[in-house]
């Protein structure tokens, strides 16, 4: 994977993570989607995890472009490169400063599933592509100027620009779809 900077490289990767991870759980017996080993999530954590992680920003995204500066400011510097803002993600979790298992708002114990649904991993399924496509859908009226100009704030890292809100989705989405290859064996099903 390259260091994507423009919006259409940055939706280009989104898009490939998505299908890698749908194709991945979709491989997932499901005996086997709902089984931790007791030290990490289970294949469906990590899915809720990631759901719950990507629908904030979808919908500030879909915010009008106003209310955000007024709610969050604009930023006055400028967005940091991708590896950049994985390196500073990296240091986080290696200095034991972040790890999403360790935090009570992003645990997917908080995911409530509606009433009725009988197939949890195809209805997890669902939910993730449903909410990469409004993203894409959002992202469109966002010019590249947009994207560094107006921010959102991120519950480890701080405020972040939009675009590096999306280098963070882009990055955290592919960190755990790799978690979910290996906690549910099907490392390579993509």
């Amino acid at each position: 994977m390259s260091h994507p900077h423009s919006k259409a490289e940055i939706i280009a990767q989104l898009v490939e993570v998505q299908r890698d991870l749908t194709i991945t759980v979709q491989a997932i017996p499901p005996e086997r989607f709902d089984l931790s080993n007791g030290t990490e999530w289970s294949a469906a954590s990590y899915l809720k995890h990631l759901i719950l992680s990507n629908k904030p920003f979808v919908k500030g995204l879909g915010l009008p472009k106003e209310r955000l500066a007024e709610m969050f400011g604009q930023s006055e510097r400028p967005s940091r490169r991708y590896e950049a803002l994985v390196s500073e993600y990296g240091t986080l979790t290696t200095t034991g400063g972040v790890r999403a298992e360790d935090y009570a708002n992003v645990t997917p114990v908080s995911y409530r599933m509606p009433d009725g649904v009988t197939d949890e991993q195809s209805h997890l399924i669902e939910v993730w592509n449903t909410t990469h496509d409004k993203l894409y859908q959002q992202i469109e009226a966002w010019s590249e100027e947009d994207l560094d100009a107006h921010q959102l704030p991120h519950p480890a890292m701080g405020v972040l620009t939009i675009r590096e809100m999306l280098f963070f989705t882009l990055y955290h989405n592919t960190l755990h779809t790799r978690d979910i290859q290996r906690v549910s064996g099907t490392a390579g099903a993509s």
